[in-house]
């Protein structure tokens, strides 16, 4: 996949998920920080970091975009990821939710491309307002994220114990 056709299905699945997500149900804002490791043969690594943000819907079906700069190798790189992410738990508090995720990431400056993106995450009480999350997959190459997230719930939002 070219670095223009990946940025534009990575643009695309980033605005029609997210007006799809937001469409006749409330939703849960989420925004926070993120560090995002890559690691390609040839001993070639990548360490980003920056904001994330994402529309969850009530049920268990998150979109989440995020963006980062940071460097891949000596050279000075930025990524960006849309995906589509399934919580197990949405509601949990007090324990660990489990989801999964799949999308693109698009890479600009060294390692330039567009890649197709799957995870696995744990997050911390999914039903709370803040907590942080751990992801590993592949999406050039091994990828594993920490980041912690602050979120938004609508009136009349419930925790499930």
């Amino acid at each position: 996949m070219s670095g223009r056709s990946g940025a534009a299905g990575l643009l695309c699945l980033a605005f029609g998920s997210a007006s799809l997500a937001a469409q006749g149900s409330p939703t849960v804002l989420e925004w926070g920080a993120h560090a995002t490791f890559s690691a390609v043969g040839n001993n070639v690594s990548a360490l980003v970091v920056g904001p994330r943000g994402a529309i969850r819907t009530i049920g268990s079906t998150r979109v989440a975009v995020s963006l980062g700069m940071g460097l891949r190798g000596d050279s000075l790189t930025g990524r960006g990821e849309a995906a589509l992410e399934y919580l197990l738990a949405p509601r949990a508090v007090g324990r660990l939710g489990v989801y999964m995720g799949g999308g693109l990431t698009g890479i600009l400056g060294a390692g330039r491309g567009g890649y197709l993106l799957v995870y696995l995450g744990i997050e911390r009480s999914p039903g709370r307002v803040r907590g942080w999350a751990v992801e590993a997959g592949l999406g050039d190459g091994f990828r594993l994220r920490a980041a912690y997230h602050w979120r938004r719930f609508p009136l009349g939002w419930r925790a499930e114990k």
